[in-house]
């Protein structure tokens, strides 16, 4: 009986946050030379924070940019990006990978079960917004809701994964929004 007890006090199933790259690892993002750089340093302290408190693992997502053009790298638009045929291509194949890697995850995990609980873009980025993506619009960049390249891709390939996860956007500029979102989002999860 104590045996059986034990057994059943383990976890059966952990949470895990999908994370874009830039989110743990800001050196990734975009900068040229003479800007100032101490932005994009280390992760992004409350989300680390929040998942820590919350007990939810994290997996990082390649960057598309980074892993396509290095650094420095001017800013650019969705519109620019796609003009880029290798490019596009790149980010095809990047989601293509994730969404694989996000299935085996899923599949491979038994006792305990592993359940996503969302994938966390960046807003603003051509690549990874969610829901604020840099576009040309009459000549000037003006910020669209729509997803970038890359998750646009991505939730394309979960989808014919099977995968039903949320995407969710993080504005760097206000990290404890975005918090907000997770916790209501724990709220919800079974």
């Amino acid at each position: 009986m104590a045996l059986e007890t034990r057994k059943s006090n383990k976890v059966k199933e952990v949470k895990v946050l999908v994370l874009s790259h830039c989110i743990l690892n800001q050196a990734t993002r975009w900068w040229q030379k003479g800007k100032q750089i101490e932005r994009n340093q280390g992760p992004v302290d409350q989300i680390l924070e929040f998942l820590s408190a919350n007990k939810i693992g994290a997996v990082q997502l390649p960057c598309p940019e980074f892993g396509f053009f290095g650094n420095p790298r001017p800013p650019a638009t969705k519109d620019e990006y796609e003009s880029l045929p290798k490019f596009r291509a790149h980010c095809e194949s990047l989601a293509k990978e994730s969404a694989q890697h996000l299935k085996t995850l899923v599949i491979g995990a038994k006792y305990p079960t592993i359940k996503i609980l969302a994938v966390a873009g960046v807003e603003r980025s051509p690549s990874c917004g969610v829901n604020c993506t840099p576009r040309r619009v009459s000549g000037k960049t003006r910020h669209l809701d729509e997803k970038g390249l890359f998750i646009e891709f991505l939730d394309g390939e979960m989808r014919n994964h099977d995968l039903k996860i949320p995407v969710i956007g993080l504005d760097m500029k206000r990290p404890g929004d975005f918090c907000r979102k997770l916790a209501n989002l724990l709220n919800k999860t079974p």
